[in-house]
């Protein structure tokens, strides 16, 4: 009787040892899914910037308002999950260099005054290109917009 309850305490230390360590791979599996793609994250807030130049364009308060809410929420997103990427604090960054200029480019807006709203969206588009320098990827440069609207949308102030 000894024995066989030696063999079932063994047996249940390794399963529990096992289950431990499934339990731990499957919590680090859900914790990857649920910090966001840098990648996806970022081409959402280069294409968010984007439109935000031409809502500046404008003077489309309201497009601005919905584009700058977007942008903060994707900046949140990297914040929260203080993302890291290839040994570079992006979450950080984010929280320090980007969500202050964020924050500015939204006051400019709430003044009225557009010469400012325009400076402001340009220190807002080098603050990305500064935080892409300091994390070793200055081959990325984000632009204020193109020549030639891209986007399937009427940036123009709806009456």
């Amino acid at each position: 009787m000894n024995k066989a309850l030696t063999a079932i305490c063994i047996f249940l230390v390794i399963l529990s040892g096992f289950l431990w360590v499934k339990v731990t791979n499957l919590e680090n599996q859900v914790r990857d899914l649920q910090d966001p793609s840098l990648y996806e994250t970022m081409t959402l807030m280069q294409s968010v910037v984007h439109k935000i130049s031409y809502a500046v364009d404008n003077e489309n308060v309201e497009l601005l308002n919905f584009y700058i809410h977007e942008l903060e929420e994707a900046a949140e997103e990297l914040v929260e999950a203080d993302l890291v990427y290839h040994d570079q604090p992006v979450g950080q960054l984010t929280e320090t260099m980007l969500e202050p200029t964020i924050k500015d480019l939204e006051d400019a807006v709430e003044s009225g005054d557009w010469d400012r709203v325009m400076d402001r969206n340009m220190v807002m588009i080098q603050a990305c290109n500064n935080c892409h320098s300091s994390t070793g990827y200055p081959a990325i440069q984000v632009t204020e917009k193109g020549e030639v609207n891209p986007f399937n949308q009427d940036f123009s102030i709806q009456e």
